[in-house]
């Protein structure tokens, strides 16, 4: 572990000292920290200088001031050391351990995915939900004011309209929505979307795409279980806004593939659901039902109950408008183990906990294709998404190939229905 002594003269040496805080009134070291503070304060440090070590932004001149070239004014008599650099001692990173390493190096994996897009011809957008009501009898089903952002491949975002959104769309790009799940504050949304599209990018993308963040208030609200049961609630609003945009937007384009994360997928299900004319939470979606829009898609850890898309289910009509599901599930996932507190109803179980069940045909009768792959043995009991993009290359291939159309990835333990 190093020392706060050691950690304060490497600020000294890299940085402005005048920035630095009198010792009385040290904020980033106080003079007696606990050992979790200690632990906190290594883990900041770290994340910060992966970040700024990573950032295309960043250069050697902006790292190590003393290196830019310094030009002495003319009849000015310089010091002999004007030019010398000062000596550094060699200081190693602090040593991270269980969830303090965790933490740091979650924030710098999603750091560097967000720093390492290259300018490509794919494109970038946001619809948000966060400023419109989460009850479902008060929806706005006949023009919600989505908020529409275009996004650099920085995330850098500039404001648009769902016209233009709409009018963007060409039948030669492929249409990728991704839904993130709970606990998801709005200003992390752009850096875990890109996470995960670079990590599925990276499996050969074939066709450009336009990559929408379906972006819906989930941002962390009091202990976790009464969060987990206001955010259930609110699925079937989100539900209601993502199949009105879809309603618009498969006259606009011959491919749309959406992938979701816990919560995510069930909002997924539900506007399938309800675009095909199901009802959600009593409301109907206005218009005549679309069926048969031959949607790909990939539900990741669904928080779904096990049955939804049976023919019986909550979410039957949702195989209506699906061409083909990738399900990755976790059956050691301990937050999924506990899905049936969620309504206190014992024997409920999630489809991202037990695998697949039975599924409801599709438009034409058939039976739905259905790729699933159980990652326990990779994950253990962790409910995270970004784990199951970086403990096994198996979830960014099935993803990639649900895409492209393509179908490259069958291994010996992926179960095909």
């Amino acid at each position: 572990m190093m020392c706060k002594r050691n950690i304060v003269f490497f600020l000294q040496q890299c940085g402005d000292p005048s920035e630095l805080p009198p010792r009385s009134d040290d904020v980033l070291f106080p003079m007696k920290p606990s050992h979790r503070n200690r632990k906190q304060s290594a883990a900041a440090i770290a994340a910060a200088l992966v970040s700024l070590s990573v950032s295309s932004q960043t250069n050697a001149e902006e790292l190590l001031p003393w290196m830019r070239p310094h030009t002495p004014p003319p009849n000015e008599m310089t010091s002999v050391f004007a030019h010398t650099a000062p000596a550094l001692r060699p200081v190693s990173l602090p040593d991270l351990t269980g969830s303090t390493a965790d933490a740091a190096s979650k924030a710098a994996r999603e750091q560097i995915a967000l720093t390492n897009i290259p300018d490509v011809a794919d494109r970038f957008w946001m619809i948000s939900t966060r400023s419109l009501t989460s009850s479902t009898c008060n929806v706005n089903l006949d023009s919600p004011q989505l908020q529409v952002q275009r996004l650099d491949s920085r995330g850098k975002a500039s404001p648009a309209t769902i016209d233009e959104y709409l009018e963007a769309l060409t039948p030669e790009r492929q249409v990728v929505v991704y839904v993130h799940g709970n606990r998801m504050a709005s200003k992390k949304v752009v850096h875990r979307s890109f996470s995960v599209y670079r990590s599925i990018t990276r499996s050969h993308e074939k066709r450009p795409m336009d990559w929408v963040i379906f972006s819906w208030p989930s941002a962390k609200q009091g202990t976790l279980i009464h969060d987990v049961r206001r955010k259930a609630s609110r699925t079937d609003a989100q539900g209601l806004y993502l199949a009105w945009l879809l309603q618009k937007q498969v006259k606009q384009t011959e491919s749309t593939k959406m992938i979701g994360f816990s919560f995510g997928s069930r909002v997924i299900t539900g506007a399938l659901h309800s675009l095909a004319g199901g009802q959600l939470g009593g409301r109907l979606l206005p218009g005549p039902p679309t069926t048969g829009a031959t949607v790909d898609v990939g539900l990741v850890a669904p928080a779904i109950d096990s049955h939804w898309l049976s023919e019986t289910g909550y979410h039957a009509m949702a195989t209506k408008n699906l061409d083909r599901l990738a399900l990755l599930y976790n059956r050691r996932d301990a937050v999924l183990k506990r899905y049936w507190l969620i309504n206190k109803v014992r024997g409920r179980a999630a489809l991202g906990y037990t695998g697949p069940r039975s599924f409801a045909p599709r438009a034409d009768g058939t039976e739905l294709p259905v790729v699933a792959r159980d990652y326990s043995s990779y994950i253990g009991l962790r409910h995270n998404e970004l784990d199951y993009y970086t403990k096994s290359r198996h979830a960014a291939n099935i993803m990639a190939d649900l895409i492209n159309d393509t179908d490259d990835t069958k291994t010996n333990d992926s179960e095909t229905r």
